[in-house]
């Protein structure tokens, strides 16, 4: 059976209407009234009053709100305000260290009414952020309690914050009052609990033209507010060319500046370096960059350094010091298997140790392998401000590969086997590689033994080394059986000018060659006369010698020629072994150099008993040349 409405039903449902609508009713005066008392009790400028004393006394420095503050209840207690402050540092270059055109809060009411500042959300727009150091060794985001606050006796509020979002922000960061600022456009950032304890971020960043795109986790947010000692971070960050990573923690509150945290760099495109600077944008490239990096106060620590610059590594560990009142001081050990420089063998096993500080940088000892020899030495490079760079270089090379040091050189083979030294101890002053050969003072000795010579060559026209010795060495006779003894370069440098005494000398079984004039680093221009002597050479025909050669002209395109005085007088030489059977032109090409000294001794600058004689003097002919110079010569 069916049940039918009871005439009571209709009456019934409308009671319960009209209850209903009575304790809505109710609820909303409630509602209402909680509203007033809510606006008396905290008016919007006593709730800005208690949230910047808050603020204030969490930090430290004064927080105020110069613009407009509103208050809505519903849905939640929000707060918007306008042209918020936080003071700087008594120290800082400005009055604040955060200033925003506008900040919107979301509060807990309940927890608010129970003394406890819980803010669910944080939105910040147009922000400047300003850090900065006084540069010795204090930080403006080192944020603490004024020093007679727990002395009151008044409990300071706790803060706590579940989410941040930041846009349209821009960070700066100034190194010493009189430091240039670099500056972080924040176009958006957005930091929220993540319920584990930790706090997801993402941001979207630009440091000049570049572009980043940051992902991560961070510490929670109520920890960087309490000033935690230690605050996690594990962030990687993305550009176009570029990516790091940092994965470690960072000190909060009065142990800011504090930071423990491997970090990792790669770049891939120039462009990626260019806000750093010309320099940083010249690196060789891909560079890749691992360390664990720390900061302590007045000190940086990079150690178990990895780095990768276009394939060649080195590692090793590096400090910066900064303490308070002394200047920075850079120190690092550096080491690399392998290294490969334009122009040279590939260098290995190379260790280094670099010093720097303002106006000097030193890199001794250094060492390494290169052409099967060991080279060791020390480089100091003055930086005077406002001048040139002086380089004071001293370096000991030994037991080196010639063959290997040809390779580096390029061209068409010219010898084979034998060792060679170099010994060079020079000053230098410049900007360019050319304004340090002008200005080098000093001395350089290359030495070299045992070295075999090869066949005539393809590019005998355009190697000039080859062509010299192939017009040294008499007609006829075979390169491929002649060995040089001894070859001897001794540049005695002074502003780029070397002045040749015969401190240039090759010698092999059957001869000795010398050369004298001038090698002008300035000027760029060489003028230098070769001059042959027969040792034992009853296997020569001394008549196809050189009696002199000259070499002359432009570094980089100098002519060979015969000087003219020496073509004369080897033409009044075959004049008069025409009359004497040939006994004048044999005698002097055949004189014995038994009794004076090497011509690689001399050379070398090595004494003699007997290259201090008269008579020995009287047989060293000297051939002075006149400067050569780019002039046109004179009509």
């Amino acid at each position: 059976m069916e049940n039918s409405p009871t005439p009571e039903s209709p009456g019934r449902a409308r009671r319960i209407a009209r209850q209903v609508l009575i304790a809505l009713c109710i609820l909303g005066l409630l509602l209402a009234a909680a509203w007033v008392a809510l606006r008396r009790a905290y008016p919007p400028e006593r709730l800005a009053a208690m949230l910047a004393e808050s603020v204030t006394a969490a930090t430290g420095r004064a927080f105020r709100i110069d613009g407009e503050l509103t208050l809505h209840l519903l849905p939640r207690l929000t707060i918007d305000a306008t042209q918020v402050a936080l003071a700087n540092a008594d120290w800082g270059t400005e009055p604040d260290m955060l200033r925003a055109r506008h900040i919107g809060f979301e509060i807990d009411l309940r927890d608010l009414l129970s003394g406890i500042v819980r803010i669910r959300s944080v939105d910040i727009e147009g922000g400047e952020l300003r850090f900065e150091s006084d540069g010795s060794g204090q930080y403006n985001w080192r944020l603490a309690a004024p020093a007679g606050s727990a002395s009151t006796g008044k409990a300071v509020p706790r803060i706590s914050l579940d989410r941040l979002a930041v846009t349209d922000a821009r960070i700066s960061y100034r190194q010493g009052r009189e430091g240039a600022a670099q500056e972080l456009h924040i176009e958006s950032l957005v930091a929220e609990s993540a319920g584990d304890g930790r706090s997801q971020l993402s941001a979207g960043l630009a440091l000049g033209p570049q572009r980043w795109a940051v992902e991560g986790h961070t510490g929670p947010l109520d920890a960087l507010l309490a000033g935690a000692p230690e605050w996690p971070l594990d962030l990687q960050a993305t550009g176009e060319g570029i990516s790091a990573s940092l994965q470690g923690s960072m000190g909060t509150g009065k142990h800011a500046g504090a930071l423990d945290a491997k970090v990792s760099l790669q770049v891939s495109a120039a462009k990626a370096l260019a806000p750093w600077g010309a320099a940083a944008a010249a690196v060789p490239l891909p560079l890749e960059w691992k360390t664990t990096l720390t900061h302590t106060p007045g000190q940086w620590r990079a150690d178990a350094m990895q780095l990768s610059l276009a394939g060649q590594r080195l590692s090793g560990s590096a400090s910066l010091k900064a303490a308070a009142g002394s200047p920075i001081r850079l120190e690092a050990e550096l080491a690399a298997p392998t290294w490969t420089v334009a122009g040279l063998p590939p260098l290995s096993a190379i260790q280094a140790r670099v010093a720097f500080e303002p106006g000097r940088l030193q890199v001794e000892p250094f060492s390494f392998a290169i052409a099967g020899g060991q080279a060791r030495g020390q480089l100091r490079i003055g930086l005077p401000p406002g001048a040139a760079p002086r380089i004071d270089l001293q370096l000991s090379a030994r037991s080196m590969a010639i063959e290997s040091l040809e390779a580096g050189r390029g061209g068409a083979r010219l010898f084979k086997g034998g060792r060679a030294n170099l010994d060079a101890k020079l000053a230098m002053s410049g900007h360019t590689a050319w304004a340090l050969a002008e200005t080098s003072t000093g001395e350089a000795l290359l030495t070299a033994r045992d070295v075999g010579l090869v066949g005539r060559t393809a590019s005998m026209d355009r190697d000039i080394l080859a062509r010299l010795i192939d017009a040294l060495i008499p007609t006829g006779q075979s390169r491929d059986n002649l060995v040089v003894q001894c070859a001897v370069v001794r540049l005695p440098l002074r502003n780029g000018v070397a002045a040749i005494d015969r401190s240039i000398a090759v010698e092999t079984r059957q001869m000795a060659i010398s050369a004298s004039g001038e090698i002008n680093l300035a000027r760029r221009t060489l003028s230098l006369a070769f001059h042959p002597q027969v040792k034992r050479g009853l296997d020569l025909n001394p008549g196809s010698l050189v009696d002199l050669l000259v070499l002359q002209g432009p570094l980089d395109a100098p002519v060979l020629s015969i000087n003219p005085r020496g073509a004369v007088r080897q033409a009044a030489n075959v004049g008069a072994a025409a009359a004497t059977g040939g006994l004048t032109l044999l005698a002097p090409m055949l004189r014995p150099l038994s009794g004076a000294p090497s011509s690689c001794g001399q050379a070398e600058g090595k004494p003699s008993a007997a290259a201090g004689s008269p008579a020995t003097k009287a047989q060293q002919p000297r051939h002075r040349l006149l400067p050569w110079t780019n002039a046109a010569p004179a009509r």
